[in-house]
């Protein structure tokens, strides 16, 4: 509630504004009355009034020295003037002293007053809020603010939205980020153990599976994670240098490390795509880029995945042909996908697809399986779909055949997900 001090002269004033107004109801309280203008300084500096109804003409000191001395001090308390003429010197010394409105007391009724006291407890809204953006931030304030900052430099980075060394330069002061020696940048997928969280869940999840990650890896080197979306962030790793054994030799025990500990505490598996080291950061959206034909071989089966393993010609090529036909697979569900049937597709023998398969993609009837349950789920979520449907639409023989190889991967048949 706001609080109210009236100050006027005239006890029956004071009487008759007490009684205009159910105060209360409208979100008002009286904090005290006076007498004169010097009594009521005296209770403005002890009752911290929101707003103050002075009459113009007091003893000892008037309404607008009172408002003139308070306006000195601060915005508040917020000013509504009384007086008996309609003298325009008045009113235009009231506003000189901040006040907000300026009423005749003969024409005085609960709407004009209502009315005023609408427009002061506006003007005090808009000074608390000028104060609360005024006020200096805590430290807490200030460590999130700087954190925001770093995270949306980074994103920027990553995607190549830093031109050139210079605006690198502008950019980077201030964020204490640590972008010298060798950087390696990952790509980093969260598989929740429950499918069915919102959105708010993933995001808290998402941020708590950085912060973990950051904490662990932080005991042997700087490693920042930042969210792409809710399921998924990047992670910077600065090495002071590129290690003797190689990049996959230092980080793949402590990914590995870190993803247990995410998994112990929030029951979420990781996939992650680790990037080839970057000498400077603005190589940083190239190694970035090519984490794209990665990501689309991670799986549960194989869920860390360096570019390095892909350096030669001869493997990034399979590596590239896999993704291209887990991209095949994907936008056929519904159609039946058998290994020759896909092969023939692609110019190659059964036997080769699947030795393809077996060394990059996991298994090729594993992925197709892995690819129409993930979206069963989804349908399931969504419940705007029998079972059977679901089951046609995917490429299932039957709906029998489709709920046992549902609750062979799930642990559940499709009725007893889609209720869960």
């Amino acid at each position: 509630m706001l609080r109210i001090l009236l100050a006027d002269d005239e006890p029956l004033v004071l009487i008759g504004l007490q009684g205009m107004l159910e105060w209360e109801k409208l979100g008002y309280t009286i904090c005290g009355t006076a007498r004169n203008g010097r009594i009521a300084q005296e209770l403005i500096e002890r009752e911290q009034p929101d707003i103050v109804i002075a009459d113009v003409k007091m003893p000892v000191m008037d309404g607008l020295a009172l408002a003139h001395a308070c306006h000195e001090k601060g915005p508040l308390p917020v000013f509504i003037m009384l007086t008996s003429s309609e003298d325009f010197s008045y009113a235009r010394r009231a506003i000189e002293a901040g006040v907000v409105d300026y009423l005749v007391k003969m024409d005085l009724t609960p709407k004009s007053l209502c009315d005023a006291l609408a427009r002061a407890a506006e003007q005090v809204n808009k000074e608390r809020a000028l104060n609360d953006t005024a006020r200096t931030p805590s430290r807490t304030e200030m460590e999130a603010g700087l954190r925001t900052m770093q995270d949306r430099f980074l994103i920027r980075l990553y995607t190549g939205l830093i031109p050139d060394e210079e605006h690198l330069r502008q950019e980077m002061k201030g964020l204490e980020l640590q972008l010298d020696g060798c950087l390696v940048a990952a790509c980093c997928e969260i598989l929740p153990s429950n499918p069915g969280m919102t959105s708010d869940q993933q995001l808290k999840l998402n941020l708590s599976c950085c912060r973990m990650l950051e904490t662990t890896l932080g005991n042997y080197l700087p490693a920042h994670a930042t969210g792409t979306d809710v399921l998924h962030f990047n992670v910077l790793f600065t090495l002071r240098e590129e290690p003797p054994q190689g990049v996959k030799a230092f980080l793949e025990p402590l990914v590995k490390k870190a993803s247990q500990i995410v998994y112990n505490y929030f029951s979420a598996r990781l996939l992650w795509a680790v990037g080839r080291p970057a000498s400077a950061p603005l190589s940083l959206s190239r190694r970035c880029r090519e984490l794209d034909t990665l990501r689309v071989l991670l799986s549960e089966g194989e869920p860390i995945l360096f570019a390095g393993d892909a350096e030669n010609d001869a493997t990034a090529s399979k590596l590239q042909t896999v993704a291209q036909v887990k991209a095949y697979i994907r936008d056929h569900l519904s159609e039946k996908l058998t290994l020759a049937d896909v092969a023939a597709v692609f110019n190659f023998s059964p036997g080769y697809l699947s030795q393809l398969f077996g060394r990059y993609g996991g298994g090729f009837v594993e992925y197709i399986t892995e690819v129409r349950v993930a979206a069963a789920k989804e349908m399931l979520e969504k419940g705007d779909k029998k079972i059977y449907e679901i089951a046609e639409e995917l490429g299932f023989e039957s709906s029998f055949y489709f709920s046992k190889v549902f609750k062979k991967s799930t642990g559940l048949s499709p009725r007893e997900y889609q209720q869960k």
